[in-house]
């Protein structure tokens, strides 16, 4: 937002006042020379007025639902805090709208008063399209003064950002028990900082104990060794390959059938091994899922990712990790979203 001066309301207002004086020589009135000395002093006021309230008018976007369901309606919250008893009926600003993970954006004008001595509150509907990391911004803002001749900007920087998921609800596609043909056996130690077993109980150290079992706060506390009992998971898991080539919409389909899939083996308290092709740092991207919490997780790291063009996941599977002997590949076929098995030599 610029700050403008708006000629044909100074015209106006100029004509206003040579009506005035006309009338004021031609009728010797009191009450003209009253009127003419009050719209003299009224722009000065006006612009002191906008000057002062610039320099203490506050705008905050704030998003109560950081996370939200595709296709479910949420809303922004706008306020517009002026502690003077200035006020302005007009004060407009730019809201900036990104999904980060497409790299779509798009922009909307928003235009509210600013109230005498209070908080504004405005509420932005919102509908969720698509899957991704929403970012909100408003970068400034400009305000008319009373009169309306001139608007000033004011330079803001109030950021939001939502996370919307797949639906809450939906049915999988394709068959749960041919997909367990994509179970590999589980690797505890793949990863470090990984575990993958349930605490069931927390108890003193016994010689033989794993090291990585050592509850290290709780040993602090107590002055001796405590280690977790764990109950360990089956030695399988199920590893699902999600692909991010293709347009933006056949891409939202398959991040919404991964979601599901992935939903519906966590109620099947089986373990998955979430997986995607990073083409930034030309790696294989990881993360273990065993719970909802963890599955919004894994697809939150997704979105920092970014889209690629034509590029052959299964080739890359099969030299970069040959140990895999099976997975499920999750990709846009014929305009829909499929999963498949894929058994590796």
């Amino acid at each position: 937002m610029k700050t403008r001066i708006h000629p044909t309301r100074i015209i106006a207002y100029l004509v206003q006042l040579a009506l005035v004086i006309f009338l004021f020589w031609f009728l010797r009135s009191h009450f003209f020379l009253m009127l003419l000395a009050i719209m003299a002093v009224v722009p000065v006021l006006s612009l002191i007025s906008v000057f002062i309230l610039r320099s203490k008018v506050d705008v905050t976007l704030v998003a109560p639902e950081r996370e939200q369901s595709k296709d479910e309606p949420g809303y922004l919250r706008l306020l517009v805090k002026n502690p003077t008893w200035l006020m302005s009926f007009d004060a407009n600003m730019m809201l900036q709208t990104e999904n980060t993970f497409y790299e779509n954006k798009s922009s909307v004008r928003i235009s509210v008063p600013i109230q005498m001595h209070s908080t504004y509150e405005k509420m932005l509907p919102l509908r969720y399209s698509m899957n991704g990391l929403y970012r909100y911004t408003l970068d400034g803002f400009a305000m008319r003064d009373l009169l309306g001749v001139v608007s000033l900007s004011k330079k803001v920087q109030t950021v939001t950002e939502v996370t919307v998921y797949p639906a809450s609800e939906g049915g999988v596609a394709g068959n749960l028990t041919d997909m367990s043909r994509g179970m590999t056996e589980s690797e505890e130690t793949m990863k470090r900082g990984h575990d993958f077993s349930d605490v069931s109980d927390v108890r003193e150290y016994i010689p033989g104990d794993k090291l990585m079992s050592i509850h290290w706060k709780l040993s602090a506390k107590r002055d001796i060794l405590m280690v977790k009992d764990r109950v360990s998971m089956s030695d399988q898991q199920m590893v699902i390959l999600t692909e991010l080539s293709g347009e933006d919409e056949e891409i939202d389909e398959v991040l919404s059938m991964t979601f599901s899939v992935c939903r519906a083996f966590i109620r099947e308290q089986i373990y998955i091994r979430l997986m995607w092709w990073s083409a930034g740092r030309y790696a294989f991207e990881e993360r273990q899922i065993v719970s909802m919490e963890s599955l919004k997780t894994a697809f939150s790291d997704l979105y920092y990712d970014k889209i690629y063009k034509e590029t052959e996941t299964r080739a890359l599977m099969r030299s970069i990790r040959p140990e895999l002997k099976a997975y499920v590949h999750i990709s846009c076929r014929n305009g829909e979203a499929d999963a498949e098995v894929v058994e590796q030599d």
